[in-house]
């Protein structure tokens, strides 16, 4: 036991005596409340953007008309004739007309449909003119004496949304949720590489063979060293979250319906599921690593697991239904159990699938890691 507490220790200082190393590690839980943050900064600019577009008429426009084109951001200008409306409009000083026929009583809306400001443009004269249309209907109504109430309102609409999640927070927790894994992905997989990898090509695992101290001892000690760095990587991205997401109801309008379960049986289950996913992936970042016999090799299978730790995000922001079974899929299930648990829309059996599955995951690497470092080709190869 003392061996393999000797064992964590030294793995431990190895790696945070490499500031660049810590440095990169912070990069995925910082990167969470910076994308919350960018979100919320986007949709702001986008909401608050309201574009001026001016038409062309070639009709008085009344003082009732004026109070429809403000509400509706849209300025005008008058022109005598036809002739002055298209000089107008090719010399880009209007981005589209109206020409009003007296003898059709007919409003004829000019603009290029195929660009995205005459779209826009058609859209606000349409809106206009119904408007105007709607308008003069109410007027006329109200002069026969007849009640605008019972005309028009016949009967009631109510609305019931079917959703059980809202879109958006699925959305920004599907991708906070998939760089907290990353970041445990990433922190375990650096420190498998330093434990195996790094070692073997220095030399100086046969000579931390020479003490007194067995295989089992010292890969057990690499790996639960593996899975503290792990824990407190997600942690810290969770921390890291939760804080981007507390900021971003206070200061973004996007935020502000959403509703995050955050209390302590959901932060309990939380915690649960990153030391469930740190003990798992550490286990696989190391077998991944001791078939490795370069630092670059040990690189490149390590970054196989970041690719299946990236597929929950997809699937969220693509709104795809997952079934039961999808809880038996490692490491997909605790992205979606942890998603699951901040909507508050975890089920027990779900929760117990995830678990147990993951823990006899866990167990066959773990048999797997210790069989094959008992090996004196794992150990030693170059």
């Amino acid at each position: 036991m003392n061996n393999i507490i000797t064992t964590i220790k030294k793995e431990l200082r190895s790696i945070l005596r490499d500031k660049k190393t810590i440095a990169v590690f912070l990069v995925y839980p910082i990167m969470i409340p910076v994308m919350i943050m960018l979100y919320g900064v986007m949709y702001e600019n986008i909401d608050s953007e309201e574009n001026q577009y001016t038409i062309g008429v070639n009709y008085k426009i009344t003082e009732n008309e004026e109070t429809i084109l403000d509400s509706i951001n849209l300025e005008y200008k008058y022109f005598k004739n036809t002739k002055e409306l298209k000089k107008a409009y090719e010399k880009n000083e209007i981005s589209g007309y109206i020409e009003y026929d007296i003898d059709k009583n007919n409003y004829e809306i000019n603009t290029d449909m195929s660009s995205t400001i005459g779209m826009e443009t058609g859209s606000l004269m349409y809106q206009y003119l119904e408007s105007y249309s709607s308008m003069l209907t109410n007027n006329y109504l109200i002069n026969e004496g007849i009640d605008l109430e019972k005309a028009y309102n016949h009967f009631s609409i109510t609305e019931e949304d079917l959703g059980d999640t809202n879109y958006i927070l699925v959305m920004i927790l599907g991708m906070s949720i998939t760089y907290i894994i990353l970041s445990i992905c990433f922190s375990t997989s650096n420190m498998a590489i330093q434990a195996t990898a790094t070692e073997k090509e220095n030399g100086t695992l046969e000579t931390i063979l020479t003490f007194p101290i067995s295989k089992t001892e010292l890969i057990t000690g690499k790996y639960l060293a593996s899975v503290v760095i792990g824990v407190i990587s997600g942690l810290c991205s969770l921390v890291f979250m939760l804080a981007g997401l507390f900021i971003g109801k206070q200061q973004y309008s996007i935020f502000k319906d959403i509703d995050i379960s955050i209390s302590l049986p959901t932060i309990a289950g939380g915690i649960l599921t990153i030391l469930a996913a740190s003990i798992f992936i550490s286990g696989v970042s190391l077998l991944l690593t001791a078939f490795a016999s370069s630092y670059k090799e040990a690189q490149s299978k390590g970054s196989t697991i970041t690719l299946v730790a990236m597929i929950p995000m997809f699937i969220s922001i693509l709104e795809i239904k997952v079934s039961r079974l999808y809880y038996l899929i490692p490491i997909m299930n605790m992205s979606q159990t942890l998603t699951d648990l901040f909507t508050n829309n975890i089920t027990s059996i779900n929760l117990l699938i995830t678990f147990i599955s993951t823990t006899i995951y866990a167990i066959l690497v773990i048999v797997i890691i210790i069989k094959a470092y008992n090996s004196e080709k794992i150990l030693f190869s170059n």
